[in-house]
């Protein structure tokens, strides 16, 4: 039996797009946030892996490594 259960989205309501359209809160780029509620399972499914490989490739910012980003 499928399961008809709609993907739900990754919106983390910290909507701030970067130089290349890509959201900071979610990780999905500006045509797929676009696109997110007329896409099937399966293509949410490719568009959260997508994000998901976004973040993996971004540098955590300073204050979540516990770094002083100032020199001493």
């Amino acid at each position: 039996m499928l399961d008809n259960t709609p993907v739900p989205s990754p919106c983390v309501r910290n909507c701030c797009l970067d130089d290349s359209d890509i959201c900071l809160g979610c990780f999905r780029s500006l045509d797929e946030i676009r696109n997110w509620s007329n896409a099937d399972n399966a293509n949410r499914e490719q568009i959260l892996h997508r994000a998901a490989a976004r973040r993996q490739s971004r540098p955590l910012p300073a204050f979540l490594t516990n770094k002083d980003p100032s020199p001493q």
